[in-house]
C-alpha cells in the first residue's frame, strides 16, 4: 500500500497587521485572544498591488545563496526569490511547494512529482535534473542537508517530473528535511560546492533579483510570470502574492536608527523593536508595533560532561527552586510579551505542543530543594551561567533566576559576556556549568539541537536514543505524538536543559503596512501589500 503525503492545512482570512493583537489565534496564556491590547491603528484595507516595500535590517547578507550560508538570518532575500520543494506555514504545519505529492511505497522508497509547467525566473523549464543537481548540493550543508544526506541511499530520475529517493530506514521527516532545499538549474549548481556562492538567484519564486551590493541595498522586483498556487497564503505554504512592486533591504545597524526611520515613513519593516519602546510606539501613531505569535523558548543548557551540575539532582533541584512566572515577568515585564509554557515545543505548533512530563515544571518546592542539596553533597560553591545581554530572551531571566535560587540556598556566578565568547566558551566543559540560550520554534522535535548528544553540555542518554530513533522512523502521527510526549518527559526527568517560558517577537512597521498573516512579517514579505492613498 502507499500512503501520499498531504499536509492538514488552515485556512485563513487576510487581516490588516494592526489587527493583529485582537485576532490572532496562535497566542497563549495572558496573550489569549482578544486579551491583548491591540498593536497599531485598525484597518480594513484591501489587498493592493504597487508601491515599493522597504525593509530595514541590521545588515543585509554577505551572502544570499542559500546553500552557502547555515544563518537562517541570510536566507531572508532568497526566501523571496527561491523556493523549496517543500515548506512550512506560521503555524509549523508542512507542505508542497514546487512538490506536487510525495509517495511513500512503503519499502524505504518515495515517489516525488513535480507540478506540471514550472518555470525559472531565467525562462528555463524546472525538471527532475534540476531538483537532483539541488539536492547534491543541499546535502552539503549543514543542518537539515547533512541530516538527509546520512538518510538517503540513492536519489533517481524517471522523468521530467518524477524521482524516487530511496532513503537507508524509512523516515516520516523526508517532507520536513526538504523545507530548506530552495531549488536552482542543474546549470548554475551542479557539482559546485558550496564554498563558491551563486551571486545571481535564478529561481521559481514570486521575486526576482534586481540589484545585490553585499552589505548594500538589496533589490527585488515582483516577477509576472510567476505560477501561485491556487489556495490561501500562510507563511512558505499556498499562494504568495507579489503586492509590491519592488521589496527594497537596506542595511540600518542601530535599532533607534531604524524605529525613527519607520515613524518617519522612511522604512515600512523597521525589525524588531525593544520591549522598552511598546508602549511609546503603540500609542504614539506613527507605526505599528507588532506583537507576533510566541516562539522563542527561555532556557538555560546544564553542563552533564563534568562539574558539579553534572549529577542530575542538582539540575533538579533547580527546577524545583524557580518561579517561572516571577521569572518571565522580571525579564520581560508586560505578561503580553510571553506565555509561561513548559512545552519545548510551544502552542504555535499545535501539533507538537505538549505538556508531557511538567508536573513539577513552575512548581517550586523549598523542602524537595533542600532534600536534592544535600543528597547531592552541594555545600554552596559558586556555579558559573554564562549569559549575554546582547540577546534580551537569554540575559533577562538570568537575574531573576539567580535571586531565586540565591534564596534557595544555590550559589551562582553569573558571568556576562559577549554573545560569541558564550558560543565560545559552552564548547568547553571546563568553562561552564551552566549556559543561557534559547529554542527556537521547529517543525518537528527531532530537529531541536538540545536533543543531540553533540550539542554543548553533552547530554548522553541510552533512553533518548531509543526514542530518537522512533520519532526518527515512525509512519503513524499519533504514535509519533507519544512517542515525543515519552521523549519530553525523560528531558524533564533528566533535566539536560531547562526551559523558563516562550517570548513574542516584536517587530515594527510603517503604518500603511498590511500583510495577510501577521507572523509572515518575521520573513515573508510577499504576501505583504502597502496603501496607496
Amino acid at each position: 500500500m502507499t500512503h501520499t503525503f498531504r499536509p492538514t492545512r488552515h485556512l485563513r482570512r487576510a487581516l490588516p497587521v494592526a489587527a493583529l493583537a485582537m485576532t490572532s489565534a496562535l497566542v497563549l496564556g495572558a496573550c489569549a485572544a482578544g486579551e491583548a491590547p491591540n498593536a497599531g491603528p485598525s484597518s480594513n484595507s484591501e489587498p493592493q498591488m504597487g508601491g515599493t516595500l522597504t525593509v530595514a535590517l541590521s545588515a543585509t547578507p554577505s551572502i544570499i545563496d542559500p546553500f552557502a550560508t547555515s544563518l537562517q538570518a541570510d536566507w531572508v532575500i532568497a526566501r523571496q526569490v527561491c523556493e523549496p520543494l517543500f515548506d512550512v506555514s506560521t503555524s509549523y504545519q508542512i507542505g508542497p511547494v514546487l512538490a506536487k505529492d510525495l509517495v511513500d511505497n512503503g519499502d524505504g522508497t518515495y515517489t516525488l512529482t513535480l507540478r506540471d509547467g514550472l518555470t525559472f525566473q531565467s525562462g528555463a523549464p524546472f525538471t527532475a535534473d534540476d531538483v537532483l543537481a539541488s539536492l547534491n548540493r543541499y546535502f552539503q550543508t549543514p543542518g537539515n542537508g547533512s541530516i538527509l544526506a546520512s538518510l538517503v541511499s540513492s536519489i533517481d530520475v524517471v522523468n521530467e517530473t518524477t524521482l524516487t529517493i530511496s532513503l537507508n530506514t524509512p523516515s516520516p521527516l523526508l517532507p520536513t528535511l526538504l523545507t530548506t532545499a530552495y531549488m536552482m538549474p542543474a546549470s548554475v549548481v551542479k557539482d559546485r560546492p558550496i564554498t563558491d556562492p551563486v551571486t545571481e538567484l535564478d529561481c521559481t519564486g514570486p521575486y526576482t533579483l534586481k540589484s545585490y551590493t553585499p552589505d548594500g541595498d538589496v533589490v527585488l522586483e515582483r516577477w509576472d510570470d510567476y505560477q501561485k498556487l491556487d489556495e490561501p497564503g500562510d507563511g512558505g505554504l499556498g499562494a504568495k502574492n507579489a503586492y509590491a512592486d519592488e521589496i527594497v533591504f537596506t542595511p540600518m545597524p542601530e535599532p533607534s536608527t531604524r524605529r525613527q526611520a519607520t515613524e518617519a515613513g522612511q522604512v515600512d519593516i523597521g525589525g524588531s523593536l525593544s520591549y522598552d519602546d511598546y508602549d511609546s510606539v503603540s500609542t504614539g501613531g506613527a507605526a505599528q508595533a507588532l506583537l507576533l505569535s510566541p516562539t522563542s523558548g527561555s532556557t538555560v543548557v546544564f553542563n552533564k560532561a563534568e562539574g558539579i551540575m553534572a549529577d542530575v539532582r542538582m539540575r533538579q533541584a533547580f527546577l524545583s527552586a524557580l518561579n517561572m512566572d516571577d521569572i518571565m515577568l522580571a525579564a520581560f515585564g508586560n505578561p503580553d510579551f510571553y506565555s509561561v509554557d513548559g512545552s519545548f515545543i510551544p502552542a504555535v505548533n499545535e501539533v507538537w505542543a505538549t505538556d508531557a512530563g511538567t508536573e513539577n515544571f513552575n512548581k517550586p518546592d523549598m523542602d524537595r530543594v533542600k532534600e536534592l542539596l544535600d543528597e547531592a553533597g552541594y555545600n554552596g560553591e559558586p556555579i558559573r551561567w554564562l549569559t549575554t545581554k546582547e540577546d534580551p530572551s537569554w540575559y533577562g531571566p538570568s537575574l531573576p533566576a539567580q535571586q531565586q535560587l540565591k534564596e534557595a540556598g544555590i550559589n551562582i556566578d553569573l558571568q556576562v559576556i559577549d554573545r560569541a565568547s558564550v558560543i565560545e566558551r559552552r564548547t568547553d566543559p571546563t568553562a561552564f556549568d551552566l549556559f543561557s540560550s534559547g529554542i527556537p520554534t521547529y517543525a518537528d522535535p527531532v530537529l531541536l539541537p538540545y536533543l543531540q548528544e553533540t550539542f554543548p553540555g553533552t547530554w548522553v542518554s541510552p533512553e533518548r536514543d531509543e526514542l530518537i530513533g522512533k520519532l526518527s522512523t515512525e509512519a503513524d502521527a499519533s504514535a509519533r505524538r507519544a512517542t515525543w510526549e515519552q521523549l519530553q518527559t525523560v528531558v524533564y526527568d533528566q533535566l539536560p536543559f531547562l526551559k523558563f517560558g516562550t517570548s513574542r517577537p516584536l517587530l515594527i512597521a510603517s503604518n500603511r503596512v498590511h500583510s495577510e498573516h501577521p507572523d509572515e512579517l518575521a520573513g515573508w514579505y510577499y504576501n505583504t501589500w502597502l496603501d496607496q492613498s
